[in-house]
């Protein structure tokens, strides 16, 4: 049996007071300032982390209103378009360049039209995003909008307009239908005879005016329909869009809208300026270089 040691019993009471002692002794650094600091990390980390969502969503709901804008501004001309189209289909083989006649060959056309308008706020949004040389770029300028949608609805009203006129010129000229050939022509010295000069004048101005106001609006919108897509879609910020579909580009290369989107045949100006009183020169004025389009200059 090993003998009774007192000298280890206090060298191990000894060792356990350090331990107490040491254990009791408070630790600031572990105790309080550490937690102090990664509270304060965490805190800092989850509003960095807050600020940083709230910027992604709002910068994607600003790029989302672009995108929307975009798709809403050009499915709008697409649609002024399709109408102007629609109307053109109903003439542009018929027209010759006798003014009486051409005004003759375009027909009544019962096409009920809206007006337009664009939301110049949404279109500043768009189009001022960056800056833009309005010289190479009509279409990031919003007086092109303005420009475009006037003629528009002056178109309308011309068309309205011309109806009336066409209606009341073939209710008068209708008797000489029951005596003309059997090809059914009536002679251009009857329409003269039948139609008092003031009504066939407005008559012959008004068409050749809806004429050149179709194919300047037509030039004028596909223009924007060829350029301005891939021009506004530089201004979007797609990351912040995966998956999100905004018109980026038109195209259509069909020889009959190739056709349609070319002006008309022209009148002759002579016996135009004839019919109207006029000479050539004011003729030229009135019915060539009153054209208005807009158009993107070719690089």
């Amino acid at each position: 049996m090993k003998a009774f040691d007192p000298y280890s019993i206090i060298i191990a009471l000894n060792h356990l007071s350090d331990l107490v002692e040491s254990a009791s002794i408070t630790n600031y650094w572990k105790d309080y300032v550490m937690p102090i600091i990664v509270v304060a990390l965490s805190s800092l980390t989850a509003y960095l982390i807050a600020i940083k969502g709230f910027q992604f969503q709002e910068q994607y709901k600003n790029e989302k209103n672009k995108a929307d804008n975009l798709n809403a501004l050009i499915l709008q001309m697409q649609s002024m378009h399709t109408s102007l189209i629609g109307i053109k289909q109903n003439y542009h083989k018929d027209l010759t360049s006798h003014p009486i006649q051409r005004a003759l060959n375009l027909p009544l056309i019962p096409l009920k039209v809206e007006p337009v308008s664009f939301k110049l706020s949404d279109l500043a949004q768009l189009l001022y995003a960056k800056g833009a040389d309005l010289d190479k770029s009509p279409w990031m300028n919003i007086n092109s909008y303005l420009v475009t949608s006037s003629n528009y609805n002056m178109f309308i009203d011309m068309l309205a307009l011309r109806n009336q006129l066409d209606d009341e010129v073939k209710r008068q000229l209708a008797p000489l239908l029951l005596h003309s050939s059997d090809d059914g022509e009536i002679k251009i010295s009857d329409v003269f005879e039948t139609i008092e000069n003031v009504l066939l004048m407005r008559y012959l101005d008004l068409t050749e005016n809806l004429v050149m106001m179709v194919d300047d609006l037509l030039i004028t919108i596909n223009d924007f329909l060829t350029n301005f897509p891939s021009q506004a879609n530089k201004l979007i910020k797609k990351k912040f869009l995966k998956g999100y579909i905004f018109i980026s580009s038109y195209e259509n290369d069909s020889d009959t809208y190739k056709e349609l989107v070319t002006r008309c045949k022209k009148v002759d100006l002579d016996l135009m300026a004839e019919v109207m009183m006029f000479d050539k020169e004011q003729a030229k004025k009135k019915y060539v270089q009153n054209s208005i389009t807009i158009v993107t200059p070719k690089v």
